[in-house]
């Protein structure tokens, strides 16, 4: 863990609408865990719906906050990817020609965009 304190008005951390958040984890809630249980259970059920509505708002943050090279950079990175799992098929089969060579153009374009 670091070592870095934190002002008490917390001067230069990041601003998250609160209400968003508890809006969020709420509809989380009743999608993930509807239905009758004891209290402890439920408490547990919200826990994880709040972590999960502040591991969303905190992803979307920081996901409007990539520039436009660097978004450029992870579609390039996520249809190589995808490249890779086509042309690991075992015995060379190429089922998807038409998907693999589709794919190789697009991350050219992005490339010679760049």
């Amino acid at each position: 863990m670091s070592n870095t304190t934190v002002p008490a008005n917390a001067e230069g951390m990041p601003k998250f609408d609160r209400a968003a958040v508890m809006r969020l984890a709420w509809e989380i809630y009743r999608k993930r865990f509807g239905g009758e249980r004891d209290a402890a259970s439920r408490r547990w059920a919200f826990s994880l719906s709040l972590k999960s509505a502040w591991m969303t708002v905190k992803w979307e943050a920081k996901e409007a906050a990539k520039s436009a090279e660097q978004k450029r950079a992870d579609e390039i990175a996520a249809l190589r990817l995808e490249v890779l799992r086509i042309a690991a098929t075992p015995f060379r089969m190429r089922l998807d020609n038409d998907r693999y060579d589709r794919l190789q153009q697009q991350i050219s374009a992005l490339q010679r965009a760049a």
